[in-house]
């Protein structure tokens, strides 16, 4: 295959990717149900189990002083609770073949900014909660926490791929953020679906 081939190649898949996430957008308004999200938590409770390992250990790195590692463990932390605990169960629900969505979910879900899939967040928090993702801050910052989002995940893409190094102040903020998404976005999403965290990120019914 050709230079130009390839290139054509990425293109349309990066295409088809972008037209499947602005279709879930426009569906998930109209087709989703509490119940249909419910079914894949009760399924699934340990879901959020990795988000929350990773925010233990960027919390570990934080405390021996490793400020550009523990970056990118709550940057990890940030992307699993959005990606997988909230984003994911919606894709799950769409695509009614249990491994078909899962090659779906890695192909569209996979590594890629946050762009990609603001729409679809903003959808499922105005539709199940009464929160908008554009004004979602935290009470310390004057940045929307989902533009928060996408300034470390630059800083941490920088220390990936560039070998750059971060501040302390730098880590202090992506933990704050981590958490923050967890209990501004995740949290109320949850609840909503008549639903609760308890140890380890555990997802179970309310009693």
């Amino acid at each position: 295959m050709s230079w130009d081939e390839d290139r054509q190649y990425y293109y349309e898949q990066e295409f088809a990717k972008d037209e499947f996430i602005e279709e879930i957008s426009r569906q998930a308004v109209y087709e989703f149900t509490n119940d249909r999200l419910r079914s894949f938590y009760e399924k699934n409770p340990d879901v959020m189990r990795p988000a929350v390992d990773a925010l233990q250990e960027g919390k570990s790195l934080y405390e021996l002083n490793h400020y550009s590692a523990s970056l990118v463990f709550f940057m990890s932390s940030i992307e699993l609770l959005l990606k997988a605990t909230v984003l994911k169960p919606v894709v799950y629900g769409l695509v009614h073949h249990e491994a078909l969505a899962e090659i779906i979910v890695k192909h569209v879900l996979g590594p890629t900014g946050f762009d990609r899939y603001e729409k679809l967040l903003e959808t499922l928090l105005s539709t199940f909660t009464v929160l908008d993702l554009k004004e979602i801050s935290r009470d310390d910052s004057a940045t929307k926490l989902f533009n928060e989002c996408k300034e470390l995940q630059k800083v941490r893409n920088k220390i990936i791929h560039q070998g750059n190094n971060c501040t302390k102040d730098d880590a202090e903020k992506a933990r704050r953020v981590s958490v923050a998404v967890y209990e501004l976005i995740v949290l109320p999403m949850i609840g909503a679906l008549n639903l609760q965290v308890v140890e380890k990120g555990v997802i179970k019914s309310v009693e």
